[in-house]
Order: structure tokens, then sequence, then C-alpha cells
């Protein structure tokens, strides 16, 4: 057959400076690539793969050399090597097409991704990448990113039990105050009563009535402090009750009126822990209308569902709008620590707020601490 000129060379001429060049770029490149030879049996299954050539970088990444493996097949150089790398040239070979695949390769230590193609039918090259630095920076930063959950989840814990030993300081405070401060005040009082009932000067009578007086003063801010500091009824009564007392009490001297409902009743007694958790959360959540909304009412709803509780505090005050100021609002008013609060036991917040709309505050939380999927 007549050679077909190309300038100065011909065709055989050009296709051997062609593959002069394609080999010369084959050994430059920098990352490691080997090229395989698949040849089949009579029946068309794979009989080998055999190693044809392979560059200075897969030398120096895979740990061989070449003098040692160009003309075995695959399963010598690599006889313990995982399934997937021997595969990859298979299906690649087979389909013609392009096919990749990462993951540890033991025989070399290293963690490798692999671009397999085939640039003529029979023979397959793949192109290796070392990602063994990523690898190990990935699995450094998941380890570091689980460490930073689980230091989260301790300090969410943490700030719970704190809240806790606050209330049962407080609860302790509020009993020895009813129970000895109230229990002298009331002994004091039925005594100037007896008193002003033996006495027959008027002009001590009226004494005896004006510190009487004075006394029943000090009587009533005691009770109210006392309620002030934990409240009996969140311990006698329930959760709803309280509630309904803590707005009448932290609302009305704002003249915001307060429109309470209690929905439906748990199936079990809340746990203790969780009503107190509540009841704090939702003092705070009133504190911060009475501070920040300018409302004029307030909705407070408690609703019982199944195995979860969920308190609903809505105002008809300012509101405000974008996420920024959504999350200023959270970490300025307290609902960032109402927040850690609530995960610690596995309860969750809502917020939706519009500027002159109000704000609507939602906390959910399990009525027990086994109950954890309150979502």
């Amino acid at each position: 057959m007549k050679e077909i000129p190309y300038g100065d060379f011909s065709k055989n001429d050009l296709d051997d400076k062609v593959a002069a060049i394609n080999r010369k770029l084959f050994y430059r490149i920098f990352d490691p690539i080997a090229l395989y030879q698949v040849s089949y049996d009579e029946e068309g299954n794979t009989a080998n793969v055999i190693f044809m050539d392979i560059n200075p970088a897969y030398e120096r990444v895979m740990g061989v050399r070449r003098k040692d493996i160009i003309g075995k097949t695959f399963a010598e150089v690599w006889p313990s090597a995982e399934r997937q790398w021997h595969q990859l040239v298979i299906d690649v070979a087979r389909s013609g097409r392009s096919k990749h695949y990462e993951g540890e390769s033991h025989d070399t230590g290293k963690y490798l991704y692999a671009l397999g193609f085939s640039p003529v039918k029979g023979q397959v090259a793949v192109i290796f990448l070392d990602m063994t630095e990523w690898k190990r920076s990935q699995e450094a930063l998941q380890k570091s990113e689980s460490q930073l959950i689980r230091y989260r989840e301790k300090l969410r814990d943490l700030v719970a039990k704190l809240s806790l030993a606050e209330e049962e300081t407080r609860r302790d405070i509020a009993i020895k105050l009813h129970d000895k401060v109230g229990y002298s005040l009331a002994m004091i009082m039925h005594r100037l009563q007896h008193l002003y009932s033996e006495t027959d000067k008027e002009g001590s009578r009226q004494k005896i009535n004006e510190i009487m007086e004075m006394l029943s003063d000090v009587i009533q801010d005691t009770r109210n402090m006392t309620f002030e500091i934990s409240s009996p009824l969140l311990y006698e009564v329930g959760l709803p009750a309280a509630l309904e007392s803590l707005a009448e009490q932290i609302l009305k001297p704002h003249d915001i009126a307060v429109d309470f409902k209690a929905i439906g009743s748990p199936d079990n007694k809340l746990d203790r822990d969780i009503n107190v958790l509540l009841y704090q959360m939702t003092r705070e959540l009133l504190i911060n209308v009475v501070k920040h909304a300018e409302a004029t009412r307030v909705s407070i709803r408690v609703h019982f569902g199944k195995n979860k509780v969920r308190i609903v505090v809505e105002d008809d005050g300012r509101g405000f709008d974008d996420q920024k100021k959504r999350d200023s609002k959270c970490r300025g008013f307290g609902l960032f620590s109402i927040k850690e609060r609530l995960y610690s036991i596995g309860g969750s917040i809502q917020i939706i707020s519009e500027p002159c709309r109000g704000t609507i505050v939602s906390l959910v939380a399990p009525t027990g601490k086994d109950n954890g999927d309150a979502g």
C-alpha cells in the first residue's frame, strides 16, 4: 500500500512520532498511571489482566519497580489486593467507558482514587490519585467535629443541670422563707391580734392596729416573694396552673392582657426536671415580652400530646424580620440559652415573627426523659 505523505514524514513516521510523544507524556505525568492489557478466553471470559507499562510516579507511590512487574498479571503483582481495583480494569475493558473508584489499598497502605479509561480496545489505562493525606485530614476533621458535638452536648447538659441546680436553690430558699419567716410572721400577727383584743386603751389599740397593718403588708410581700423565687404551684398543682399564675404575676403589672389555655393532659405525669425547665423557659419568654416586645396582649397555650408537651407564647408586639435580627434576638434575649436547654432534653424551639405583627415562640419537649424524640 502506498504511504500518504505528511509533509516531510510518511504516515508511519508520523504515527511513530505521535507514539513517542504519548510515551513521553505517559512518563511525565505526576500522578501514578498504569496501562493494562486485558485478554479473554474462547468463551469470552476475562483470562488475564497484564501490566503493559507504568510510569515513574506509579513506582514511587505504589512502592514497586517497573522491571519487576511489566508482563506480569495483576494477581501476580498484587495477590492480596482488594477486589475492586482488579474489577475496575475489567469493567472498563468490557464497557469501553470510563469508571472511577476510591478506597483503601492495604497492599500500599494508601487511600487511592482511580480513574480508568480505555485508549484502545483491550487496553485500559488507570490514573491513580494518592489521597492518603486528604483522607487523614478528613478523618481528623470528622473526629474533631465528633468531639465538638460531644463537647456541645456536654455543655447543653451542664446548662440544664445548672438551671435545675438554680431551681433547687430557689425552691429551698422559698420553702425556708415560707416555713420559717412566714410562720414567724403569722405567729407575731396572732399575738398582736390577741393583744389587741385584751387592750382597752384606745391609743394602744390604734398603735397595735397600725403595727398589724404593717405586718400584714410584710406577710403579703413575703408570700409574693416566695412565689417569685419558686412557685409552689409547680410542685403542688402542676405546670399549667403554675404558668397561668406566672403570666398574671409578670404581665398584669405592665397592663399586658393574658389569654391562657391548657389543652389536653399528659398521658403520664410530667418529669419533674422537665417541668422545672419549661417553667423557667416560659418565665424568660414572658420577661422578654415585657422588656422588648411593646406588646399589649399575650396568648399562652399549653398543648399536651402523646409523649410531648408544647408551649406556645404569642404576643402582639413589634416583632422583627430578617434572619440577622432573629439571630441577634436569640443571643440578646436569652433564647439561645433556652434552645440549648431544650436540646439537652430532646426538645426544640421555633420562632416566627414579622415586623409590627408580633412574635410566636413554640417550645416542644418530651413529657419524660425517656421520650427524647420531641420534634
